[in-house]
């Protein structure tokens, strides 16, 4: 099955704001998709998709690593930066985090997009 992209919106707050007042009063039935990210700037945009993360997002969606532990040894970077950089990415839900089989791999990171669009005009 064919992976779809993510779709990052950049989004005032005062916009954020009206939607999720809308959507109380009824006006609106959903606010977010699952495959959509909402941030507040492009400033924003820019501290989290860093030329680092997005270096581990192209390798975890094409390369499929076993652990960050691999992850890290295929990008050449230290373990414990890959790993803070890894976790956040899933926090913002680009990537989903698998425990493996064993402890000796801890967690798999796993593409849950092929690809990320953005939407600035939104």
């Amino acid at each position: 099955m064919k992976k779809k992209h993510a779709k990052i919106i950049v989004k005032t707050i005062e916009n954020t704001k009206r939607e999720w007042a809308e959507a109380i009063e009824g006006k609106r039935k959903g606010i977010q998709k699952d495959d959509e990210i909402i941030f507040t700037s492009l400033e924003a945009v820019a501290r989290v998709f860093s030329k680092v993360r997005m270096e581990i997002l192209r390798a975890v969606i094409q390369q499929s690593p076993k652990s960050i532990y691999d992850l890290a040894k295929l990008l050449g970077r230290d373990f414990k930066n890959v790993h803070t950089d890894v976790k956040l990415l899933a926090d913002i839900g680009l990537i989903d985090l698998k425990e493996a089989g064993n402890s000796r791999n801890g967690l798999i990171p796993l593409a849950k997009f092929s690809g990320i669009d953005l939407d600035w005009a939104a």
